[in-house]
């Protein structure tokens, strides 16, 4: 009989080992049957209780649907909505466990891409009197929760990655990138100033990552071009991709 160990499991389903310990917790997932991993029908388990995740339900809403329970009220609107109520408590405590244990229950993706992202989003988008103390929170606490995954990173294997801010539009995207990172099996050394220079990692990386919000001045796009052709393992990441089109337009001259 086949069998998995918990290493490769996580590997192929994106998932930390912390998120699978949970799911274990809360009963929806048992442990490995065979001395040496799970099983087949195990890792099929995994996956459907992964899909379920992916729309945004909750473990208790999960629960209720492999018993064949209908699950009111549930899926991302549903989690950003508690989140919102949440951010009406002036509990910074109470705000940063309520996003924390959502995301012990999540793929880091789901988690980053459906529920921090859109409720970031939204947050900059209020035109309520008391935004930016909400968006402010909101930002410490995802600050909080980066350097608590990042710190948790350094007691497993993990790919080590450095994240360097070129340009920002949004102070949270980047640190909303580490958490991402993170929960594909990364340790993240996040460098979030933006000071016009080339910043330079204080731990050995396997990947560079330069995080492009809002721009591209000559100095770093060169400094960039010179890594390429160093061929040393640098990416532009981040939700400015102009600098993509100018490079294509470069080296097409």
């Amino acid at each position: 009989m086949n069998s998995q160990t918990t290493e490769t499991v996580c590997g192929m389903t994106g998932l930390l080992p912390g998120i699978l310990r949970n799911w274990r917790r809360a009963g929806l997932v048992g442990a490995p049957a065979l001395p040496d991993g799970y099983t087949d029908a195990q890792l099929t388990h995994i996956y459907q209780i992964l899909n379920l995740t992916a729309s945004g339900d909750a473990l208790s809403e999960v629960r209720l649907r492999l018993n064949g329970y209908p699950a009111p009220a549930s899926g991302w609107e549903q989690r950003r909505n508690e989140l919102h109520v949440q951010l009406d408590d002036p509990s910074s405590e109470r705000l940063q466990d309520r996003i924390r244990q959502t995301g012990s229950d999540y793929c880091g993706d789901d988690f980053v891409n459906c529920y921090l992202r859109p409720l970031n989003l939204t947050l900059r988008r209020a035109r309520r009197s008391d935004a930016p103390s909400r968006q402010a929170r909101f930002h410490n606490a995802v600050v909080r929760l980066a350097h608590s995954m990042i710190n948790a990173s350094h007691r497993r294997h993990a790919v080590p990655v450095f994240l360097e801010a070129v340009s920002v539009d949004d102070a949270t995207e980047i640190w909303m990138e580490a958490i991402r990172l993170t929960g594909q099996g990364c340790r993240v050394e996040v460098c979030p100033n933006v000071t016009g220079y080339p910043a330079s990692a204080s731990e050995h990386h396997k990947h560079h990552l330069m995080w492009c919000g809002a721009g591209f001045s000559p100095l770093m796009k060169w400094n960039f071009r010179q890594k390429c052709r160093e061929d040393l393992p640098v990416m532009l990441c981040g939700p400015d991709q102009s600098l993509l089109a100018d490079l294509v337009t470069d080296d097409m001259k």
